[in-house]
Formats: structure tokens, sequence, C-alpha cells
């Protein structure tokens, strides 16, 4: 849809359709008269008006033509990706900063998770004696003078 400024000034010109004139004028009857004065006005400048040549007219058009579009800036090579893949790679990172700043480092190892320690090896029964060895993590009690358990034996009760 065009403005009125752009239907006035096209009818002024003479560039409407006629089916677009006459709509134009239907619809701007008061613009009659005005457009007998704008056509005397412009025949008058037209016939009256001469050109004037510039002197150093390529420096003039190319002035304004910097104004009208600015020269491409250029930019380093990395800024040429996407927005979104910038977007990426930042999450990434913030990611995996998060994931190594919050994640406690020995929960890959195997750690021991049971924790236990003699207090007395001593017993009632002066039969029996107990020895602890301690070696990497590993606490190891031997019993002696303790009769052996048959196999078939329930120890869960």
């Amino acid at each position: 849809m065009k403005t009125f400024e752009q239907l006035y000034t096209a009818w002024v010109d003479g560039a409407l359709t006629k089916d677009e004139a006459a709509a134009f004028e239907k619809q701007h009857p008061e613009l009659l008269k005005e457009r007998d004065d704008m056509s005397k006005l412009k025949k008058l400048l037209q016939d009256n008006l001469v050109p004037a040549e510039f002197a150093h007219s390529e420096f003039f058009t190319s002035q304004l033509m910097e104004q009208i579009v600015p020269a491409e800036r250029s930019l380093p090579s990395w800024f040429r990706v996407p927005r979104l893949a910038w977007g990426g790679i930042g999450s990434f990172a913030a990611a995996l900063l998060l994931f190594l700043l919050f994640v406690p480092h020995n929960k890959f190892s195997v750690p021991s998770e049971y924790v236990a320690e003699v207090l007395k090896t001593t017993t009632t029964d002066p039969k029996i004696s107990a020895t602890v060895d301690s070696e990497k993590g590993i606490t190891l009690i031997k019993l002696d003078g303790v009769d052996k358990v048959p196999d078939d034996e329930d120890l869960t009760r």
C-alpha cells in the first residue's frame, strides 16, 4: 500500500495508471487545481533551470555514497563464525568449568567405602589369640585357636 505522498507525487508526475489516477482523483477532488499549478511549476523549472556541472563530481559522488552505504567493516576471521556456534562453544566451556569446579575428583577413583578401626584384640577365652595386619587399605584380623566353621553352616543368623 502506497502512502498519500507517494500516490500524490506519482499522480502529479503522471506516473499512475488511468485506473489509479481516477481512483485518486475521486478520493481527493480538491487536488485537481493543485495538479494544474504543479504542472505549470514543473514546466517553468524545466525551461529555465539549467543543470549545473559539479567540479570534481566523482569525488562528490564517492563521498555521498560513503555516507549512504558505509564501507563494510573488516572483522577478524574468528568473528565470522555464526553467533549460534559461539553460543554453543561458550555453553560447553561454561558447563565444563562448572563440572570441574563442583564435581569432586575422587568420585572416579574407587575409594574404600568401609572404614573400621580395631579397638581391642583380646578375648575372654585365653586359648584364642588375635593378631592385626594392616596393608594398603586392608586390615586383616587373624584369630588363632578358634574352631573351624563347617561349610554348611549359615553365618547370616
